[in-house]
């Protein structure tokens, strides 16, 4: 695998504030950032990159496809990222659990989240979570 993935992560929210809020922290620390404002932009990155990143940052609801379609694509063709889902609807965070989306779902979050978290729990000290996750599931929901 590439060492690129290494320092670059991709976020996915239709927000501008919220995707700049997220970018920030983690350019700051020298980790590359993408960022995507629809499904449709994430699936051309992912798919532009050959799904060369650290691991995608995921808003559920944005313009089509939806966040539960773009973890269905990077689970059936970038499955080795992972995913951090971060939601302002409880109830789509729900979803998440009745999808088969543990393979790539790491973390599901409840906006608003806290920036320098995400950094920590993507780039942390020992590099990119990518890395360092065993195979199973992480699978937590927590806010700020």
């Amino acid at each position: 695998m590439p060492a690129n993935h290494l320092h670059r992560v991709l976020i996915i929210d239709d927000e501008p504030a919220v995707r700049w809020t997220i970018a920030i922290p983690f350019q700051r620390r020298g980790v590359d950032t993408d960022v995507a404002e629809s499904g449709k932009e994430a699936i051309r990155l992912l798919s532009r990159d050959k799904c060369d990143y650290c691991s995608v940052l995921l808003d559920l609801n944005i313009p089509p496809p939806d966040g539960v379609e773009i973890a269905r694509f990077i689970r059936d063709n970038c499955s080795g990222i992972p995913v951090i889902v971060i939601s302002g609807y409880p109830d789509l965070a729900e979803r998440i659990k009745n999808e088969d989306l543990g393979s790539v779902v790491k973390l599901v979050l409840i906006k608003p989240v806290d920036p320098d978290f995400l950094v920590r729990y993507v780039h942390g000290v020992n590099g990119c979570i990518r890395d360092q996750l065993p195979g199973g599931i992480d699978f937590a929901v927590r806010s700020r």
